[in-house]
């Protein structure tokens, strides 16, 4: 058995929780989020989801991370294997940032509102996980007029969905403005 010649890194103790901390940061900004109370609009209109902004601000977590962590650690290797763990911890956190935090941001500044006259194709409804809760939907598909990627499935309220379903309306108006972010948001159905 051959001995090595270089002998194992020592590394801070705090080291492996800094790794962690793509992942960690965005689960708290949501937290902070839903303590401060959250007063923005977060519906996101489908097809305008803040998947890029996610991967951005992962993308930024974990060099942040990475930074923290290995400043003043000389070793390659240890490096490495830190850049390798930010980046599974960051992927990680991708979905979180992207549902989280980032559409309360993206809702905090309002601009071009407009209204687009939508079909209504269908209402759905769907148990909430581990509840006996309801999601409600309604499945919308928009007109030529080059709205056609904003089609698909909107969140509504209860209350919406036992509207439409007493009205059974053909057409509907959906309220919809640019985030902070570029995201679509939803602000009102009517």
């Amino acid at each position: 058995m051959k001995q090595r010649d270089e002998p194992r890194p020592a590394v801070p103790g705090s080291f492996f929780a800094k790794l962690m901390l793509p992942f960690a940061v965005p689960i708290l900004a949501t937290l902070v989020l839903i303590l401060a109370g959250d007063r923005w609009p977060r519906a996101i209109a489908p097809g305008s989801g803040l998947k890029l902004a996610g991967l951005v601000a992962t993308g930024l977590t974990a060099y942040a991370a990475w930074r923290i962590a290995t400043g003043g650690l000389p070793d390659a290797r240890v490096r490495r294997f830190a850049a390798l763990l930010c980046c599974v911890t960051g992927l990680m956190g991708w979905p979180v940032w992207s549902t989280g935090p980032l559409p309360s941001i993206n809702g905090a500044v309002l601009t071009d509102h407009r209204t687009v006259v939508m079909s209504l194709d269908r209402l759905q409804v769907t148990h909430k996980s581990r509840s006996r809760d309801f999601y409600h939907w309604a499945w919308l598909s928009a007109g030529a007029d080059g709205t056609r990627h904003l089609s698909g499935r909107y969140f509504i309220s209860g209350q919406t969905h036992a509207r439409l379903s007493r009205e059974a309306p053909a057409r509907v108006e959906v309220k919809l403005a640019r985030g902070l972010l570029g995201g679509v948001v939803v602000t009102g159905l009517d």
